[in-house]
């Protein structure tokens, strides 16, 4: 198989390996040790594309709990459903990294008021849809505005959040954190397909 990206790596390695995800790393790991000698002369395609999803999945999955969520999430072929867990480990981060931050309506208090974390625990949710579907190969529209915000939140999650004052000049306000979330969760991209783009040019 030839890849073209990380993002493909990840896809087409989750893909083969479906139905057996990690006793199959695991054994494809060991499988490569007592073959990497004589893989150039082998001309089984499924045995060396299996080797090399194996490598792709360890890859990912040597990775912190939370990154290996986000590959899998924004680049693995699953549904929503087989998703559910690793969209929890990633707004559990996400909301965990966000805690010193300050958020609109803090003001000089050393914590922010329940509704602020409210507030902020369903704007993580909505930033990592968001950043699933704006991210490459996808590219799609994602949320765009608080009014999208407010009906994902609505309709995904059955959350209602106050967006009005979303952007102000004056003050920290909501789109300062969604900016704030949006760029942490472009850095885990950039750290989570690293170890795995790093497989490209021998698999290519």
């Amino acid at each position: 198989m030839r890849y073209l990206s990380a993002r493909q790596m990840v896809f087409d390695a989750y893909r083969g390996q479906q139905g057996s995800v990690m006793a199959g790393a695991s054994e494809i790991a060991e499988l490569k040790a007592k073959i990497q000698k004589t893989q150039k002369q082998n001309n089984d395609w499924r045995i060396v594309h299996g080797l090399e999803s194996g490598a792709v999945i360890s890859a990912v999955e040597s990775q912190p709990q939370h990154l290996q969520a986000m590959c899998r999430y924004c680049w693995g072929p699953f549904t929503r459903d087989e998703l559910a867990e690793d969209m929890e480990w990633l707004h559990l981060s996400l909301v965990r990294t966000m805690m010193s931050a300050r958020l609109p309506g803090q003001g000089d208090k050393s914590r922010p008021p329940a509704k602020a974390w409210r507030t902020l625990t369903a704007l993580a949710w909505a930033a990592i849809y968001h950043h699933g579907e704006v991210t490459y190969p996808y590219n799609r529209q994602g949320l765009v505005g608080p009014r999208a915000i407010k009906r994902w939140l609505e309709d995904e999650k059955g959350l209602t959040i106050n967006l009005h004052h979303w952007s102000r000049s004056d003050r920290l306000s909501w789109s300062d954190t969604w900016r704030q979330l949006t760029t942490i969760l472009d850095d885990w991209e950039s750290r989570s397909l690293g170890p795995v783009a790093a497989l490209v040019p021998r698999a290519a």
